[in-house]
């Protein structure tokens, strides 16, 4: 129901994975048509509370934006496989510092199950909101605003397709909260491993302290400069590939992010202030505000360690050969250390450096425009 076939390898039979397949576009068929029923909604419900518009509008809003998120994912599900292979296979084959590889995985661990806590608690607030309201006045119950049944409707087939869509809302919702985790686990292995490198760059200096003669210290160094030249280019080439993957999703997450929280303060003014109301409010800005900040964190993380790379080059040991080899090994390292000097910045919307920065600004930003509004 999550974000399917983006493992490393083929751990199915083929059989199953053709049936799978068809499953999937049925799925995400059934998925158009919920959304579809959502925004035909807007023209067939007139008779709505403030609450039911604010989260009609709520609603109408994410649920084409997150779907889309999707959809931009799985278009380049292959180039995923291939960078996720890469940071977690192939280039720790030649140097992985368990150190760093156990805090990348601690830090996977406490994110992610923050992120699908609050995103889970989100949509169970908003379910026991409607439970709530069902109890206190005895109306039908309505999480969702579809195109049918109307909203008084208490005939059997209403109820069953208000059951039905309900349950395509928790499969969708899964969808996007495993998009979240493929993206922000990308980012968290990209970033360690520009730690990674920093670690294999200082390491090459114990090179010099081996018993050997000075000849092959220096030869020795140098091939492993050249294998740590190689690693950079490789982890740069999956640099630019999750820009490629993520791009669009980082400019839509910005969009998001400043949109719903108008969206969700205006909800705050605009109806009753009742507890169950004010909590599925709250928790929805807080998975909001989490999300975008997780992305944005874990991209600033990418630049940050990417930009101690040069001066682990500085500090690798060159300084220790002698004669004729200096001269080549200077010059190979200062071109090695331009290049790693360049910020390796991701972006959104073109021009937005995601850090930990520009994720404060963002969220002023959304204040400011609902303060322009109201």
């Amino acid at each position: 129901m999550g974000m399917p076939n983006f493992w490393i390898e083929d751990l199915l039979p083929k059989k199953y994975e053709k049936l799978y397949n068809i499953y999937n576009i049925v799925n995400n068929g059934l998925i158009f048509i919920f959304i579809g029923a959502e925004l035909a909604g807007f023209y067939t419900q007139t008779n709505l509370t403030e609450k039911q518009k604010s989260e009609q509008l709520l609603y109408g809003l994410s649920h084409p934006i997150l779907f889309t998120f999707y959809l931009v994912m799985t278009s380049h599900k292959h180039k995923g496989k291939d960078v996720m292979y890469d940071l977690v296979v192939e280039l720790k084959k030649v140097y992985n510092d368990l150190d760093v590889e156990q805090q990348m995985i601690s830090k996977l661990k406490s994110t992610l199950t923050a992120l699908i806590s609050f995103c889970a608690m989100s949509v169970v607030f908003y379910t026991c909101d409607a439970i709530l309201l069902v109890i206190r006045t005895g109306t039908t119950f309505n999480v969702l605003i579809l195109v049918w049944p109307d909203l008084d409707d208490r005939s059997n087939m209403a109820y069953l397709v208000r059951f039905v869509f309900y349950i395509f809302w928790w499969i969708f919702c899964s969808r996007v909260f495993a998009m979240y985790i493929l993206i922000i686990s990308v980012l968290a292995c990209l970033s360690h491993q520009y730690k990674n490198l920093v670690g294999y760059f200082y390491g090459i200096s114990e090179i010099f302290e081996e018993k050997i003669n000075q000849e092959e210290k220096e030869k020795k160094y140098e091939e492993a400069f050249r294998v740590g030249i190689k690693l950079h280019v490789d982890t740069l080439r999956c640099t630019e590939d999750c820009r490629t993957i993520c791009g669009g999703v980082f400019s839509g997450q910005i969009i998001f992010n400043i949109t719903l929280l108008v969206v969700l303060l205006s909800q705050l003014v605009s109806t009753e202030r009742t507890i169950m109301n004010l909590f599925a409010a709250g928790i929805t800005a807080t998975a909001i505000l989490v999300s975008t900040a997780f992305f944005m964190w874990n991209a600033g993380d990418v630049t940050i360690e990417a930009s101690n790379l040069a001066t682990a080059m500085y500090f690798s040991g060159w300084y220790n050969c002698m004669g004729r080899s200096s001269v080549r090994i200077r010059k190979m390292v200062i071109l090695s250390m331009m290049i790693a000097q360049k910020p390796v910045l991701m972006k959104g919307l073109g021009v937005i450096v995601l850090s930990y920065e520009s994720y404060v600004s963002i969220v002023k930003s959304s204040y400011s425009a609902f303060s322009v509004i109201y």
